[in-house]
């Protein structure tokens, strides 16, 4: 063996098969070995000594959005990966909700080359599954699109909602191609029925959306999602479900042999529905946040292995704007920024409820890697794979404190004050350390693009 370029030793690594002590050999931005504890090491060039902190394979997040109005693409993405790397995530998948919207091929293309001027971490891009994109999913497809966002209820984002016959063409497409399409799944009709009434009663606090949104607008959206899914042959992933029911509906597809998978944010794990009418507009996210009876079902599910992937659903907002939400909680903007604290907040929550660790990093890293198709390069400490990893420590208690902590300069969380025990002390993207103990220390640029393979998802 040449002279490689960082050992890492003296961590318990999480492999594949458990949680071990051993030593990581990185050479050329990828693992070159993994050696048992014990084993004599090589010259390096660099030694990280983990000091019996646990190494896992980096964070992969599947859903992220890094638009922000008024703040151009590279910039979005340099703030946005920044803080993925601050918070162990080193690699995310972005969705097409960009201004404008990533519905065509040339946006997409464009979107890949101007987000990699500035990226901290490497990323991917979904497509998108919509009217003015269905000529257009062939063509992303092409550039690295392993998937296809769709949209069913009307938003605040500027995107088109797939209808009925927008959906079955999509996923008719999609399977021929082998590629994924991915599901906010929400009963639009009954939204805009329920939102009309409450109007109509004057209401629009955050009660009236809880209202407008509850549990069965999603489950019924992902039983009409599945349906389609089992008539068209296309895999399907449902994103951020909310609700117990609907993973249940998922698992039971999987049962009668539909490719369906399924994701949840972190705040459908952290956060209820009386966090949100304590926070007001802070906490406002579509679906909305869950009773205390959900979120403990939800958790359960997540221990048991139905849930597929654990995600941030990261979207930025003006704090103000965020804030003065909860005034007409009807009109949005809706969503939670949390990539920097994600990782380590599930995983305290994980820990203290009983769930093995091993899980959590297999649903934070391996399973969403398989997910969107790059398994072949990120998601595990494997010989051959990028050298992504995460030191984390589980026995090191801080308070989130967004103000003092957050990168860029929308500066806001619903988890100020909370407590994690576990610490992201250093995140690392192909062999190279960009976050150390909450700091940046890596440049704009150092991420790239990486094409989402179409054969990982078709296996998947």
């Amino acid at each position: 063996m040449t002279t490689p370029d960082l050992v890492v030793r003296g961590g318990l690594l999480a492999l594949p098969d458990g949680i071990v002590p051993g030593t990581l050999v990185v050479d050329g931005g990828r693992i070159a070995a993994v050696l048992p504890d014990g084993v004599a090491v090589p010259e390096t060039r660099e030694v990280l000594d983990a000091d019996g902190a646990v190494v896992s394979a980096g964070v992969v997040d599947l859903h992220v959005h890094f638009d922000v109005p008024g703040i151009d693409l590279a910039d979005d993405f340099r703030v946005g990966t920044a803080s993925a790397a601050i918070g162990g995530v080193t690699f995310v998948v972005e969705h097409p909700f960009s201004d404008p919207p990533t519905t065509t091929t040339d946006r997409y293309a464009a979107k890949a080359r101007t987000a990699a001027e500035r990226a901290h971490v490497d990323f991917g891009l979904w497509g998108a599954l919509t009217a003015p994109s269905l000529d257009h999913m062939r063509g992303q497809w092409e550039l690295g699109a392993s998937g296809f966002k769709a949209f069913l209820p009307d938003n605040d984002m500027g995107f088109p909602p797939a209808t009925p016959e927008d959906l079955r063409a999509g996923m008719t497409t999609a399977a021929a191609l082998g590629a994924r399409v991915l599901v906010h799944a929400e009963d639009r009709a009954a939204l805009a029925d329920g939102a009309s009434r409450m109007r109509e009663a004057g209401r629009s606090d955050v009660g009236a959306f809880l209202d407008v949104r509850p549990p069965e607008t999603e489950v019924r959206a992902v039983a009409h999602v599945l349906d389609v899914a089992r008539a068209t042959g296309a895999a399907v992933h449902l994103v951020h479900l909310s609700t117990p029911a609907s993973v249940d509906l998922v698992a039971a597809a999987v049962t009668d042999g539909v490719a369906a998978t399924c994701e949840v944010a972190a705040h459908h794990l952290l956060l209820t529905d009386e966090d949100l009418r304590a926070q007001g507009g802070i906490a406002l996210c579509a679906p909305p946040l869950r009773s205390t009876a959900e979120v403990d079902a939800m958790w359960e599910r997540v221990a048991d292995g139905r849930i597929d992937a654990i995600v941030s659903d990261h979207c930025p907002c003006e704090p103000g704007v965020k804030q003065a939400a909860g005034d007409d909680a009807l009109a949005g903007p809706y969503g939670i920024q949390g990539v920097q604290e994600y990782v380590a907040l599930v995983l305290s929550e994980g820990l203290r409820r009983g769930v093995a660790l091993d899980l959590l990093l297999d649903r934070l890293t391996a399973r969403p890697a398989a997910l969107c198709g790059v398994a072949d390069r990120k998601g595990a400490l494997r010989p051959g794979l990028d050298a992504d990893l995460v030191v984390l420590r589980l026995d090191r208690p801080w308070t989130v404190d967004a103000a003092a902590q957050q990168y860029g300069e929308l500066r806001w969380s619903p988890y100020d004050g909370f407590r994690p025990t576990v610490r992201v002390e250093r995140t690392v993207v192909r062999g190279r350390t960009v976050a150390v103990d909450g700091a940046l220390v890596a440049a704009p640029g150092t991420g790239s693009f990486v094409p989402l393979s179409r054969q990982e998802v078709a296996r998947g």
